[in-house]
Parts: C-alpha cells; structure tokens; sequence
C-alpha cells in the first residue's frame, strides 16, 4: 500500500467497520428494550405481512371465544327458567290428579285451582321476564294493531292512557259489563271479570286481566267517575285487535371466518307462555285452566255452585293430558339447550387452543429473542470498542511520513 496522506484508507475501513458495529449495538438495544424483533417494516418486510395477518386472525379467534362464552350465558340463561317451569308443570300435574277425587268437595277444588292460576300466573312471568340483554329468550311481545288506541275516548268519564297487550294472544278483545260496576274482557273462550272502583278527577286506574295478558290503564275526566258509569263506558269502546310476536334465531359467530361452514350457529328462543305460545299443549294448560266463558274450565268450575263431579273429572283429566304434552315438549326443548351448550363448550375450548398456538406462532416472528439478542449486544459492544481502537489507530498512520521528511 503506497504510503499517502489525503486518503487514509485504514481509516476509512475502521469508520465503515465502527458504523456497523453501532448500528448492530443500536438494534439490539431497540429490541432488547421494545421486546421485539420487529420493530418497523424494514427490520423483516415478509414478517410484517405475515405478523398482521396472524394478528387479524388472532382477534378474530379471541372475539369468536367471546362470541361462544355469551352464547352459552344465554342458553343457560333460558334453561334456568326453563327448569324452574318443568318444576311448576310437575306440580301442577301433581294438582290436576289431585283434584280428580270425587270425595273433595267444590270448594277444596276451588282451592286446587286457586293455586293452579297462581302457578300459570308464573310460567307467564317467566315467559316475558327470562331476558338477555333485554332480549326475550322465552316469550314474545304481541302487539296492538287496531282499536282502543291511546287517548281513546271512554264515554265522558275517561280515556284509555296505556293498553298493553304485550302478553296477550293473537285475536280480538272485546270488552262487556258484567254488573252495574264490573267489566268482563273476552278472548274467544277465555275471558276474566274486574271490577271497576270509583276515581277522582285525573285520577288513574289500571285492570290487569292476567288470564288474557291485557292490562288496561284508563283515567278520569269528570269532576266524578263513578264505577258503574266507568264499566258502563269502558263495554262501549272500540274491541282490541291483537296480533302476536314469534320467536327469533340469534345468529353467533363462532369462528374466524365470516364465509366457512360451522363458523356460525342460530339459537332459536322459545315462547313458554300459556296465552300466546305457538305450542298447543302450553295454550292448552292455560285454557283450561283460565277459561270462564263455558262450563269446561276450571276457573268457571270454581265459582260454579253447581259444578258436578263429572265436570270437575272432565277438567281435571283434560289439564293432566295437556300438562303431560307440555312437560314432554320442555324436556324436548332443554335437552336441545343442553346439545347447544355441550358443543358451544367444545367450541370455545378449540377456539382458546387456537388464539394460543396461533399467539405462539406469531411471536416466533415478531418477539426478541432476549438469549441470541443479549449475546448480540455483547458482541456488538466488543465490535465497537474495537473499532473505536482501531479508528484511533489508523488515523495517527499518517503521521509515520512526517518522519519521511525530515
């Protein structure tokens, strides 16, 4: 190598081996310190691709688990209830054989009935009550489609402020007075009777006529209302036409594609209620129970004083067969929850497997290896200090030609 001044080339070879040394010292320090290997797209281009991608799939995954979790909350959600209604059919089974015993008299009869009103009540109070997220899992909500709306009119004495039918079976509701302060609201063949009392001015007064699921708050206009021309006036209005809900399919995604068979499931809620679920034998208990307006229901049996025997047996058997059908029909519907929550469960477990070995993949990509960085950082450390020795080095080689020159 010639000996020259203006291009001290070990110099420049110490300079480029020491910017090296740094850059090496200055990644593994970035790594060391964030944790990760990559830390911008130019430290691994084809890591960054496949690092997201993994990431899109691992949120996906984790939602999915979350997706199957909630779904199975709800389903226990809905069985729970349904549980409690199996329990209020057996007993009323229990009730209806009971009262088929020719050496009880009307009025213990009547006593059966009482409670078996009270235990239908129920399984209508679970059936709009049993919610998740305020979403009715076993029942539905009827609406009002025509006549009695709100504000209307009653006589001069009142007017209708809130008619909920929410409860109440598809048909028409038509309202008659029953005694000079009594109301009777009919339904087909199940009807109920309220009595009206008497309110003030802008007072308000609500008859809740339970067997039909209508409740009806009306109030008073007149300085006095008294109850015989609020009954007088309530027989006259308009009939309520209702027409009912249906049950809905609740869609959950539980994978992590939108597209890919068994990434979705549809859980259907059911409808429970005596009044207007679309299972007959539900409809049935209720009916025989509740219905007043001919001598087969158990509700008119009960206030009837001369009720025989035989009606009572009649009624009695009829609710012992449509409670059967009703407990086979829930047994049925719960052993479909119970399939629905064993294969959610199986669901969410391969899901979490999933996220953890997809996460474990990923890191192989993007996470620092601290054991091969550390050992990094030493060297890089070492390689800096020896360029900075060597840089000092090269650069006082020049001086050998001043020795030239004298």
């Amino acid at each position: 190598m010639p000996a020259v001044i203006n291009t001290n080339l070990a110099s420049l070879f110490a300079q480029n081996s020491l910017n090296m040394a740094q850059g090496s010292l200055a990644t593994s320090v970035q790594r060391l310190s964030s944790g990760l290997r990559i830390n911008s797209a130019a430290d691994d281009a084809a890591g960054v691709s496949i690092a997201q991608s993994m990431a899109g799939h691992i949120r996906a995954l984790n939602q999915a688990a979350l997706n199957s979790q909630q779904a199975i909350n709800l389903v226990q959600t809905a069985d729970t209830s349904m549980s409690t209604v199996q329990d209020i059919l057996l007993r009323m089974q229990q009730l209806a054989v009971e009262g088929a015993n020719g050496s009880l008299s009307n009025t213990q009869r009547a006593a059966i009935v009482t409670e078996l009103g009270q235990l239908n009540t129920q399984i209508n109070s679970f059936s709009q009550g049993t919610t998740y997220n305020d979403i009715k899992l076993l029942g539905v909500t009827s609406t009002r489609v025509s006549g009695s709306a709100a504000n209307t009119a009653v006589g001069t004495s009142g007017s209708y402020t809130v008619v909920d039918v929410t409860s109440a079976a598809t048909g028409g509701y038509t309202l008659t007075s029953a005694s000079p302060s009594s109301v009777t609201m009919t339904n087909g063949t199940r009807s109920q009777t309220l009595t009206v009392a008497d309110i003030a001015q802008g007072g308000t007064q609500t008859l809740n006529f339970t067997n039909l699921g209508v409740s009806l708050t009306f109030s008073g206009t007149a300085a006095t209302n008294a109850a015989a021309v609020l009954a007088a006036n309530l027989s006259s209005t308009a009939a309520i036409s209702v027409t009912a809900g249906t049950v809905a399919t609740l869609g959950f995604q539980i994978g992590a594609s939108p597209t890919a068979a068994g990434d979705s499931i549809g859980i259907s809620t059911l409808n429970v209620s005596t009044i207007n679920s679309s299972n007959a034998s539900l409809v049935a208990i209720g009916n025989t129970i509740t219905k007043t307006a001919d001598n087969t229901g158990l509700a008119f049996l009960s206030t009837s004083t001369t009720a025989t025997d035989s009606q009572w047996n009649t009624a009695f058997k009829g609710l012992q067969g449509a409670v059967s059908s009703a407990i086979n029909d829930i047994s049925s519907s719960r052993a479909t929850l119970g399939a629905t929550m064993n294969q959610l469960g199986f669901v969410n477990s391969t899901l979490q497997a999933q996220s953890a070995n997809e996460q474990a993949a990923r890191s192989t990509i993007v996470d620092t290896n601290f054991s091969a960085e550390t050992a990094k950082l030493t060297r890089g450390q070492i390689m800096q200090q020896a360029a900075t020795a060597m840089l000092a080095q090269a650069n006082q080689m020049p001086n050998v030609i001043l020795s030239l020159l004298k």
